[in-house]
């Protein structure tokens, strides 16, 4: 499954293939951070719908863009996560800087 982009105003949204390991964490984060740079991306929601993998690339994804964002005064958000991966997100931290939702609500952005 290939990675989905869509823009919304200052919001990226990436919905994320099916194994987010480091066979695709290269390519997935140079295409979100030519949208980052050429849409002046401000906030960025990771939709987790389809993926049933990750591993510490994915987390390095996530880091990576995270430290991006925090220079533009945005947030990185988390949806529809599974409970293996909620278990990797707790394990790493990654929730004390990034938001939680079950659903996203895209009348918010």
């Amino acid at each position: 499954m290939e990675v989905l982009y869509e823009v919304r105003g200052e919001n990226l949204f990436i919905y994320l293939p099916e194994e987010l390991d480091h066979h695709n964490s290269k390519v997935i984060t140079e295409q979100s951070d030519w949208y980052i740079v050429s849409n002046q991306i401000r906030n960025i929601v990771f939709n987790f719908k389809n993926t049933n993998f990750m591993d510490s690339s994915g987390i390095g994804v996530i880091m990576g863009r995270y430290k991006l964002i925090k220079t533009r005064g945005g947030n990185i958000t988390v949806t529809n996560i599974n409970n293996a991966i909620d278990r990797i997100l707790t394990i790493s931290g990654l929730y004390k800087i990034v938001n939680k939702t079950e659903m996203i609500n895209l009348a918010e952005f």
